[in-house]
């Protein structure tokens, strides 16, 4: 099995939050399970917690997440998705990163680790959530 990795999972354990033992936990047990990966987006989101692209790879590779591009049809879902949370009108405080990421998900992916399932669980019908 192969779960996505959301930046909100990623941030807990960079930051020290309350919630970064439960995250590495759930990462642990979703490794256990198959492979973790991350998207683009969640690279650049992340990135601002390293002082150097380095950092963030040293950090990727001893979590054990891979790298996952992103592919032209994951994009035009998350184009897909975007149009219908706009006809909804959605609150302005998603933004395609949002999109993107949970399309990474469910086009390349069998699930998403994430803090944010609400979001996800109603505009990702498809995609299997787990949270920490």
């Amino acid at each position: 099995m192969k779960t996505a990795v959301d930046s909100s999972v990623l941030f807990d354990i960079v930051k020290g939050a309350p919630g970064a033992g439960t995250a590495q936990s759930a990462m642990e047990a979703a490794l256990a399970q198959g492979s973790l990966c991350v998207c683009a987006v969640v690279v650049a989101e992340l990135g601002r917690y390293f002082a150097s692209g380095e950092d963030l790879r040293d950090f990727l590779a001893d979590c054990q997440i891979d790298h996952d591009p992103m592919s032209l049809e994951t994009s035009l879902e998350a184009a897909r998705i975007m149009r219908g949370y706009a006809r909804n009108k959605g609150p302005r405080e998603r933004t395609a990163p949002d999109f993107l990421i949970g399309a990474h998900a469910l086009v390349q992916a069998d699930a998403l680790l994430t803090t944010d399932a609400g979001f996800f669980r109603g505009y990702f019908k498809k995609l299997a959530i787990a949270t920490p």
